[in-house]
């Protein structure tokens, strides 16, 4: 799985209601915060000459308020399935129900990091060029829990939820290389620096992912009718919802 869209689509994929959900939290939390500064210059209006802490209010708010939109999102999320099952359980679901499960990465094929020196199964870049860009590429892999249980993970048209972060300034030289994609160096072309940031999903890391229940072929896997080579069951990306990958560690971010 290999695409690049602007920023502002990044969460286009999300089902009308629930992106609508999470923008109301989102502001939600921007307006009482307005309010708050607003109700103190009034009363105050030598509050003014505290305009850094206002800021740094600010800054606050949006931090605060970026972290109700995305549990918010995680929440409509995980309601659109029965609830999070067992990996040994996904087995038993019909074809094509949204489930939810957790476990570990494990991968025979990896990617690397275009600007950060680390390998996994999926990276996001973001770079700032004539606007703001996303550029992802992910690969296939398994997830597998502390009982030993696998299935697989079908990449294509997977999206990984992610905490916000700063850009860091780069050499665009970083991104000019024969190896990068096509779309990201034509990003950074004529340029001599580059405001971006990557992050890559490495294997090990324990996550949460939501997605439509398949069966793949798989060697290791179960042997269901004598015509068919043996299979594992598999998550993929569905008619409603893409396959969502979250890191444990960022549920309670």
């Amino acid at each position: 799985m290999e695409r690049t869209h602007r920023l502002r689509a990044d969460r286009a994929w999300l089902p009308t209601g629930v992106r609508r959900s999470t923008q109301l939290v989102t502001g939600a939390v921007w307006a009482g915060t307005g309010a708050a500064i607003a109700g103190i210059l009034a009363v105050t209006p030598l509050a003014l000459v505290l305009w850094k802490g206002f800021l740094l209010g600010g800054a606050g708010a949006a931090l605060v308020g970026d972290r109700a939109g995305r549990a918010m999102l995680r929440r409509q999320i995980a309601r659109m399935t029965r609830g999070e099952l067992a990996l040994a359980d996904v087995d038993t679901r019909p074809e094509g129900e949204l489930v939810v499960v957790r476990g570990t990465i494990e991968a025979d094929t990896t990617l690397r990091g275009l600007l950060v020196d680390v390998e996994g199964v999926y990276r996001r870049l973001t770079v700032a060029a004539g606007g703001t860009w996303v550029h992802e590429a992910a690969v296939d892999f398994t997830l597998v829990d502390e009982r030993g249980d696998r299935i697989l993970i079908q990449a294509a048209g997977a999206r990984w939820l992610v905490p916000p972060r700063e850009l860091v300034t780069y050499p665009a030289a970083r991104l000019a290389a024969e190896h990068v994609p096509k779309r990201v160096r034509a990003l950074v072309r004529s340029r001599t620096e580059v405001e971006a940031t990557e992050r890559v999903l490495e294997v090990g890391t324990a996550v949460q992912i939501v997605g439509y229940k398949t069966t793949s072929p798989d060697v290791a896997g179960g042997v269901v009718d004598y015509r068919l080579p043996p299979q594992r069951a598999t998550l993929c990306s569905g008619p409603e919802l893409p396959l969502v990958i979250t890191r444990l560690d960022d549920l309670e971010a």
